[in-house]
């Protein structure tokens, strides 16, 4: 019998602050924020798929107690990093647009605001728009963080600091000083899962983005697709990363974003008659990743 390939499932949450005039990304309100991580951590805990939430500084303060009690019941907390959001207004672009002193000035402070909210630094990270330069990972390992989700293969868009057209679509140690590279620093990279073949009207790839489209019509062909390219890469680490925010109702059945959210689950259930579909928080993913390459 050939034995099923094992594919690790994650499921993550970009929590931004509430949208302001130069960082419109957010929900509108605090209450909105709540409801959202409430309902999206409940349904996929419900169903045996523990989440990762990247948490802007501010969202991090404002649900405090809600995001302790997630974290309590197995869901991982990480940063999430938009300058924009900054309050003092100082920073006009995105992560991997600025020079590397500001970014680690930038990070740094945020880390520590995580550490005010929850008494320990974060480890794991992803910055907004998955912006990132070649400066980034080393200055992420500098600062304590040991696995993130930054790469999104596929997308370009230079100005934003984003360029990840050459990137591996699946995890990998990561190049301290080039971005796209493979390389030996021990930093986990999970990218969010692309299908780079498949462009949307603005040129960009579909991605696995819950609250972008269907089961049927978005999510099923990007997921058949990345199967295929693990197969054909020969990939030794296998992975599926969703992404969303903090704006849809994932509280409320009735939402069509939440619906999508039910079908995705009970679709992966039907993947476990051909593959080992194993859920994962990014750190459990950077655990099991270190095993693996003490078997190759």
């Amino acid at each position: 019998m050939v034995a099923k390939r094992t594919i690790h499932v994650l499921f993550t949450l970009d929590c931004e602050s509430i949208a302001i005039r130069s960082a419109r990304e957010g929900p509108r309100t605090w209450e909105q924020s709540a409801r959202a991580i409430e309902g999206y951590c409940n349904r996929l805990l419900a169903a045996g798929f523990p989440p990762t939430l990247f948490l802007a500084p501010q969202c991090a303060i404002e649900h405090t107690p809600l995001l302790e009690e997630c974290a309590s019941r197995g869901v991982e907390l990480g940063l999430y990093v938009n300058p924009l959001q900054v309050a003092n207004g100082r920073y006009h672009n995105f992560l991997g647009a600025l020079p590397l002193d500001t970014q680690r000035t930038l990070i740094d402070q945020a880390a520590e605001h995580f550490a005010d909210a929850f008494g320990v630094r974060p480890r794991s990270f992803r910055p907004c728009k998955h912006s990132a330069s070649d400066d980034t990972y080393r200055v992420l390992y500098e600062l304590g963080f040991r696995q993130g989700s930054v790469a999104q293969p596929g997308f370009v868009l230079p100005r934003l600091g984003v360029d990840w057209e050459h990137v591996a679509p699946h995890p990998r140690y990561v190049d301290g000083s080039h971005h796209e590279r493979t390389g030996d620093l021990p930093f986990l990279d999970v990218p969010v899962t692309t299908d780079p073949d498949q462009r949307q009207i603005n040129n960009l790839p579909y991605e696995l983005r819950v609250d972008a489209g269907t089961l049927e019509a978005l999510h099923q062909p990007v997921i058949e697709r990345a199967i295929t390219r693990m197969e054909e890469h020969g990939a030794e680490f296998c992975a599926i990363c969703f992404t969303t925010d903090n704006r849809p109702a994932y509280d409320r059945s009735d939402d069509r974003h939440c619906q999508t959210l039910d079908a995705i689950i009970e679709y992966l259930d039907t993947l476990g008659a051909r593959h080992e579909i194993v859920p994962t928080t990014l750190a459990g993913a950077h655990e099991r990743y270190r095993a693996s390459l003490q078997l190759r």
